[in-house]
């Protein structure tokens, strides 16, 4: 081998075995080359291309750029137009491209396309550089990968960092290849040495050659220059004299040509050439500057290439020699110049990204691109528009004319983002330097949400009656502050005070007219509705804001749907705004909060507790304390419906911890689940105690108590004690209130009759609650419902309809991993003489075909009959990634890697029977 690849002969053997194994014999790979720059990854990606597709194999291949960061999917959509032969037309191209904002849409079309290319011929897919890789694309790529897994399809990464083997891969049973490289041996530079020149290079070359500790892309630029040095100087020297060269060339030629360099060495590495023309220009102050000839020169230089319709470097380290050549004023300077012209273009994130390298303090020019970008941003990407928001106004001083104005909008902007602590110390600062009444009528309504959000509603209410007492407001700003006051009150008043307050101040608002106090007090009237359970009355309420073209409060719709047990609308809205659940700053706390809801009502434990965690630690950080409260209180319900009470008792003194939330707020979700730990512990009389003052209480704790476990043994065993009767009497009485105002919401139906007929031990009464709850999406109501009304059987003497439905009971709980709940069935069963051979079954390993769930049977099944991921899905009514997930968990417990392989793993172990089983109860459901 010659030039980088000189003694990369077994690590190139390697390589190539895997790419070919894997595409042979259908069951697909990933090969990971790892190593620091210029050790000759691309050398070693670009000869497995070249060879693969000597071999027939189907290649696309791209790249990652440091500045494409921002811009979400870009490299792994680029692939599918790379190459002579490209996998899309142009037509196809344009399609997938216009679903770059929305990942989960991407990542199906790109999959659909890649499962037919690879059916046609096996495909080898390289990507160089992924340690640049942007969030949109790595969440692509490890997507891919698993959904993939299975098909002749090899994935060649190559990249500095070995540890983004976790991030792409995901430890899905899929082969996995790594190949780190390591310093090249100074014989074999040596000998590209005389590759190059010809002859052997002399005794001080060899060890100018020795200290460049291993390089080839380096020794391949350097070998010319390091045969003529007798200085030596080890790696430093070797980088220095890099460097310089690299400068001596830039400053040799003329000026355009040397600005041309630097735009591009500033763009990140790759700039359109009209682009780059454009800037030419604009910074020579006449668009006829002749950039052609400077393009002429830069390649005569030896330092531009052109790809395509786009000028770069011929390597990274070029680039980054470029740059670090240039001065930092001037690099700020095109940093800018890139920001405005990309923010003009339409690239908003890369505007974004350019705008942050040029900021430095006072810089007014990049803090209004900055802001512009974040304005656009909110919407698809809160994260990135938060993080420029709070930038910007880091970056402006008080004394500058444009600082108000410019503040205004980072504070509206990180409002919207439920930045809350940021908005309160932009709005604190604003407040400080406004002598206008109106101005600060304006800052005090807008910070309310994130007064609100951050659970300091007492300060909320102070702040804004201390607005509405300045001697002159306009009437628009009077409204607004009303409207945030009349949040205040939704949050601490209690019973109808407040539902009448706000529907009164909303007339007020909807009169004057302003938009932004329509939305508070709609936001104010929907928030006291929902405390006194009237869901549907809120929701129409946020339906309302959104008819004002306001999607802020999208998530709190989606959460009162979840109420009326509209599960499967709210999972619609949800993904218009959780495009990708794995990123945790690309999605507001509030989603995270409306996912995290939704897992627990539909019973998914596992994904509801990953939603918590997400929101736990985006509330933490950026001040929504109110919303990190329910991500503690759902994770200690979480783990009291295991069993691990110890885990439950950690989260609780997390969520204590919580000191900033006004206690009026705090304290309901607080005793819920005190309440419920204490009776998980078997002391009813503490649970009574912390429970009875939550019931008594007609305001804020109704959003928990939905949490309360009233199925539960305990529930009977209150009656002992007068104060339990009391418990009990007014479970019952807010479940029958709760139900009177949500009429035709089975969960709530079921529950109040249910809690009525056990207070008066009326067993038709309790069978009747089981019916209705059996209607309930709610896998935990469902069970609730059959284990109280096999317990009333048993008592009632009819062991086997009771027996039966304990039955029922157990296997719902057993099939969300509610294992404290389904002991104490099995429990009451045990005691009336019955045995199941699948409690034997819970202790059973976790591999092998036994350890499959029933829906990961039906998933198996239809798999091994052929199906794609798509076509199972449509078959089972289940998203994609939902089979994907299933998937991945086969393989791991079949100890499998392939398609292949699960059917002859099903097949080859007698499951023929249990497969047709399996698909019949697919095709049923």
């Amino acid at each position: 081998m010659f030039g980088p690849l000189r003694g990369r002969s077994e690590e190139m053997a390697r390589a190539l075995a895997v790419v070919h194994a894997a595409a042979r014999h259908g069951r697909g790979g990933v090969l990971l080359v790892s190593g620091p720059p210029g050790i000759g990854k691309t050398a070693l990606v670009t000869e497995v291309r070249r060879q693969s597709s000597a071999l027939k194999l189907r290649v696309v291949g791209g790249k990652c750029d440091e500045i494409e960061q921002v811009s979400p999917g870009a490299p792994v959509i680029a692939l599918l137009r790379s190459g002579r032969h490209p996998l899309l037309e142009a037509s196809e191209y344009e399609e997938i491209s216009v679903s770059a904002s929305e990942p989960l849409l991407l990542v199906e079309r790109i999959a659909t396309h890649l499962e037919e290319a690879a059916k046609a011929q096996p495909l080898v897919i390289t990507l160089d550089d992924v340690h640049w890789v942007d969030r949109t694309s790595r969440f692509l790529l490890r997507t891919l990968v698993s959904r993939l897994a299975g098909l002749p399809v090899v994935w060649v990464f190559a990249g500095r960092d070995s540890s983004l083997k976790g991030d792409l891969v995901c430890g899905d049973p899929i082969l996995v290849e790594e190949i780190p490289l390591g310093p090249v041996a100074t014989a074999d530079l040596v000998a590209m040495a005389h590759d190059r020149l010809g002859r052997m290079p002399g005794t001080r070359a060899r060890r100018f050659l020795d200290a460049l500790d291993g390089s080839p892309v380096l020794a391949t630029h350097l070998i010319d220059q390091l045969v003529r040095d007798t200085a030596g100087g080890g790696v430093d020297r070797m980088e220095a004299q890099f460097h310089g060269s690299i400068a001596h060339r830039l400053a040799a030629l003329p000026e355009v040509a040397g600005h041309l360099v630097q735009l591009v060495a500033v763009a990140g590495g790759v700039l359109p050439t009209r682009e780059a023309a454009g800037l030419l220009g604009a910074a020579a102050g006449d668009e006829r500057v002749d950039s052609e000839g400077a393009c002429e020169q830069a390649i005569d230089a030896g330092l531009l290439v052109v790809n395509g319709a786009a000028l770069g470097f011929r390597h990274d380290l070029v680039r980054e020699a470029v740059y670090a050549s240039i001065d930092a004023s001037r690099r700020h300077e095109i940093h800018r110049a890139l920001a405005a012209q990309c923010l003009a273009a339409g690239r908003v994130p890369m505007a974004a990204a350019h705008a942050r390298e040029a900021c430095r303090p006072g810089d007014t020019a990049a803090a209004a691109i900055l802001i512009s970008a974040a304005e656009t941003l909110v919407d698809p990407n809160p994260g990135e528009a938060g993080e420029c928001a709070a930038l910007a106004f880091r970056t402006l001083r008080v004394t500058q004319p444009e600082w108000q104005g410019l503040s205004r909008r980072c504070l509206a902007v990180l409002c919207r983002t439920e930045r809350a602590t940021d908005a309160v110390a932009v709005a604190d600062a604003i407040a400080a330097q406004t002598g206008d009444a109106d101005v600060l009528g304006e800052v005090e309504a807008r910070v309310a949400s994130a007064l609100w959000f951050g659970g300091r509603v007492d300060e909320l209410r102070a702040r804004t009656g201390r607005a509405l007492r300045a001697a002159t407001l306009s009437p628009s700003v009077t409204a607004r502050l009303q409207a945030a006051g009349t949040l205040a009150d939704a949050g601490l008043a209690r019973g109808d005070t407040a539902l009448r307050h706000t529907e009164a101040v909303l007339e007020e608002a909807r009169s004057n007219g302003d938009r932004e106090a329509v939305t508070l007090a709609l936001w104010a009237a929907a928030v006291a509705a929902g405390n006194e359970s009237r869901h549907l009355q809120a929701l129409r309420h946020y339906q309302d804001i959104r008819s004002l073209a306001c999607t802020d409060h999208l998530a709190d719709e989606i959460a009162e749907l979840q109420s009326l047990d509209r599960h499967e609308h709210a999972q619609a809205l949800l993904r218009r705004l959780h495009p990708d659940s794995e990123r945790l700053t690309d999605v507001l706390p509030a989603v995270h909060r409306a996912q995290m809801w939704l897992d627990f009502h539909l019973g998914r434990l596992d994904d509801a507790d990953a939603a918590a965690r997400a929101l736990a630690e985006l509330g933490l950080r950026l001040g929504t304390q109110l919303l990190a409260l329910e991500a503690f209180v759902v994770q200690a319900a979480v783990s009291l419906l295991r069993g691990d009470l110890q885990t439950a008792s950690a989260q609780l003194k997390r969520a204590e911890g919580l000191t900033h939330i006004d206690d009026a707020l705090r304290d309901p979700a607080l005793a819920v689940m005190r309440g419920w730990l204490g009776a998980a512990q078997d002391d009813l009389k503490s649970a009574v105690e912390v429970l009875l003052p939550l019931l008594r209480d007609t305001g804020g704790a109704r959003p928990y108590r939905q949490l309360l476990p009233w199925w539960t043994g305990w529930y009977e065993e209150l009656g002992s004690t007068p104060a339990g009767e009391d418990l009990a009497h007014l479970m019952a009485e807010a479940a029958h209130t709760t139900a009177a105002r949500n009429p035709g919401v089975p969960s709530f139906e079921g529950v109040a009759l249910n809690l009525l007929g056990r207070r008066m031990r009326d067993l038709e009464m309790i069978e009747r609650s089981a019916k209705m709850l059996a209607a309930s999406p709610r896998p935990l109501f469902r069970a609730g419902g059959a284990e109280s009304l096999g317990r009333a059987l048993l008592a009632a003497g009819r062991r086997t309809e009771g027996l039966e439905q304990l039955d029922h009971a157990w296997d719902e709980y057993h099939t969300i991993g509610a294992h404290h709940p389904r002991a104490a069935v099995q429990r009451a069963m045990r005691e009336a003489g019955a045995r199941r051979v699948k409690w034997c079954a819970v202790a059973t390993p976790n591999t092998g075909s036994i350890a499959l769930s029933k829906a990961e049977q039906r998933v198996a099944a239809l798999i091994s009959a052929g199906h794609t991921n798509k076509s199972a899905a449509a078959e089972l009514g289940i998203s994609v990634n939902t089979i994907g997930t299933h998937l991945r968990s086969v393989f791991k417990k079949l100890n499998i890697q392939s398609r292949v392989q699960l059917t002859n793993a099903l097949h080859g172990h007698g499951e023929t029977l249990w497969l047709t089983e399996s698909s019949g109860m697919a095709s049923s459901s």
